[in-house]
């Protein structure tokens, strides 16, 4: 073997050995891993695939890429190269447009605990955290943040609402609009995580003007239905959401009606199993 083949090999199973994946932070020695050919991070095999379709450049450096080293037995010292195909550009994930959850709010004297922006009395548990902005990569933490919001829908889990704000009133078309600016990227997020679609924005207005309607029936009186949507707009999504659309509609609204950053609401966020 050659000097340089020596060092590339020690390069790949040095960035495997005692280390965990960036990205779910499992440890790496007994999973398929993969190592990044042009900057050798690596990571699971199976998260970095997953990130790969949506953009191809490394969580950790910011590196592009477009081929990895598969290690599936480091005892065995054996990997292989894999070429990745060519990456469509209507499939590439533009990060920016999915982080418009406004400014961070302002942690209390606590670490553990944030402050409700509208009532700054009653301080919210911190119950999770993806990763210390600045340090961790903001692409590593949106991927932790996706495949957590895809186990809440794998486990059922149900939110238990914040009543930061008792109701939501369509008083006119700047209030409306205001609300669809509010919750457009937090159904952006969950239908990535749930569909794994890289770009669902289609569904995502369908499914805010599905949400505005609703409010304007309440609004208006037309539905004594303070808690669910008509049934008819939840089928609506059901082909696309099959059996988690209920637990999307309850969570919409949960998040609508606080007055929290989707930042400070995933720290926040409380949940029950579904009965």
């Amino acid at each position: 073997m050659k000097s340089s083949e020596k060092l590339a090999e020690r390069a790949i199973f040095a960035a495997i050995r005692g280390k965990s994946c960036p990205i779910c932070l499992e440890n790496l020695t007994d999973r398929r891993a993969a190592v990044i050919t042009a900057c050798k991070h690596g990571y699971c095999l199976g998260c970095i695939r997953k990130w790969s379709g949506f953009k191809r450049n490394c969580p950790l450096c910011n590196n592009r890429f477009d081929s990895w080293f598969i290690v599936s037995d480091l005892a065995s010292r054996k990997y292989r190269k894999e070429q990745l195909p060519i990456l469509r550009d209507r499939e590439t994930l533009t990060y920016h447009r999915n982080h418009t959850s406004g400014r961070r709010r302002i942690i209390g004297r606590s670490r553990d605990v944030f402050e409700n922006s509208s009532s700054r009395s009653r301080p919210f548990p911190w119950r999770r955290s993806f990763g210390r902005p600045g340090s961790v990569p903001d692409p590593i933490i949106f991927q932790r943040k996706l495949q957590w919001r895809a186990s809440i829908y794998d486990r059922k889990l149900r939110a238990v609402r914040l009543h930061s704000r008792p109701s939501l009133e369509l008083v006119n078309d700047h209030t409306k609009a205001r609300i669809i600016e509010r919750i457009e990227p937090w159904i952006r997020r969950e239908f990535q995580a749930v569909l794994g679609d890289p770009d669902p924005s289609i569904i995502v207005h369908f499914a805010s003007a599905l949400f505005i309607k609703r409010l304007e029936r309440e609004n208006n009186q037309q539905s004594r239905q303070t808690g669910m949507l008509m049934e008819d707009e939840v089928s609506s999504l059901r082909k696309f959401l099959y059996d988690k659309e209920d637990i999307f509609w309850h969570e919409l609204r949960c998040f609508a009606e606080s007055s929290l950053t989707m930042e400070t609401y995933d720290a926040v966020v409380e949940y029950n199993e579904a009965e």
